[in-house]
């Protein structure tokens, strides 16, 4: 004979789960940018990256590009890689004029393996990589691979910066001090580093109580990739009797990083667009000031 009681069926489609894995697939399809995950993948495999910058003199005036060709060799332990907003940051910077990079001093916030800042001393910036002490091998590796590509007037070195203490290291200081241009590529993961970033933030422009160390700082450019582990409310697992949270990228606008900037006084504005090829809908570029 058979029980009163109902089994539920197995296959019994749950409306809000279904939702969020269908949300979630689109956010995977917007993730991937085809001209960013190939140069990703030739910086993971240590082989020659090509960006296009545009040409000094008269070449400029009828849109002359020539190729810069890098590479890098990322630590075998995976302790730092290339990412997205690195690549975003390249693209870009190569794309504008050459007199926006051509002998300028620019530090380079958590460099990691030195993507950014190689590729600005490649464009004749005068660029200081700074990151935490165990990671001067990988960036000084990436200056010594790349070292015949940069030609007068730029130039690229490391100092060690611990931002939890930015006001220690002296030679860092000298390098913030004379800086025309600050560059940070995904300087935060999640909320300890957000801490720690703002703390060299305050201290750069002067608003923790103490002179500031950048005197001559004309732009502070931060790109960011917003990220589902950390800065979008959106993305957070909901409670299972909750609706789903994922939509689609407008949930950017949602940033807690970009909201901790603001919370502490600071302006955050549009740098400039990304490079064409290189739009990623989960990647921006900013410029800090205080308001």
């Amino acid at each position: 004979g058979t029980s009163g009681m109902s089994l539920p069926m197995a296959d019994s489609p749950d409306p809000a789960l279904e939702a969020r894995v269908a949300a979630l697939r689109r956010l995977a399809a917007h993730d991937v940018v085809p001209a960013i995950h190939e140069i990703l993948g030739l910086c993971a495999a240590g082989a020659e990256v090509r960006l296009s910058r545009k040409v000094a003199g008269p070449g400029r005036l009828v849109g002359y590009t020539k190729d810069v060709r890098l590479r890098f060799e990322p630590p075998e332990d995976g302790s730092c890689r290339v990412h997205e907003a690195s690549v975003v940051f390249g693209a870009t910077a190569a794309s504008l004029p050459a007199a926006t990079w051509r002998g300028r001093l620019i530090v380079e916030l958590g460099c990691g393996v030195g993507f950014a800042g190689v590729v600005l001393a490649a464009l004749g910036g005068r660029v200081v990589l700074t990151d935490l002490p165990h990671l001067e091998a990988a960036a000084s590796g990436s200056i010594a691979l790349n070292a015949p590509l940069i030609r007068s007037p730029g130039s690229a070195t490391f100092c060690a910066l611990d931002w939890t203490w930015p006001r220690a290291r002296v030679p860092a200081c000298g390098a913030l001090r004379q800086a025309s241009i600050v560059v940070a590529t995904d300087p935060v993961v999640g909320l300890e580093s957000q801490k720690d970033f703002l703390v060299v933030v305050r201290a750069l422009l002067g608003m923790d109580g103490e002179p500031p160390l950048c005197t001559d700082l004309e732009q502070l450019i931060v790109v960011h990739k917003h990220q589902q582990s950390y800065c979008i409310s959106g993305y957070v697992a909901p409670l299972p009797d909750a609706p789903p949270a994922v939509t689609g990228v407008e949930e950017c606008e949602k940033c807690l990083f970009r909201r901790a900037l603001e919370d502490a006084g600071l302006a955050v504005g549009r740098w400039q667009h990304a490079a064409i090829g290189f739009e990623h809908p989960f990647v921006e570029c900013w410029q800090l000031k205080p308001r």
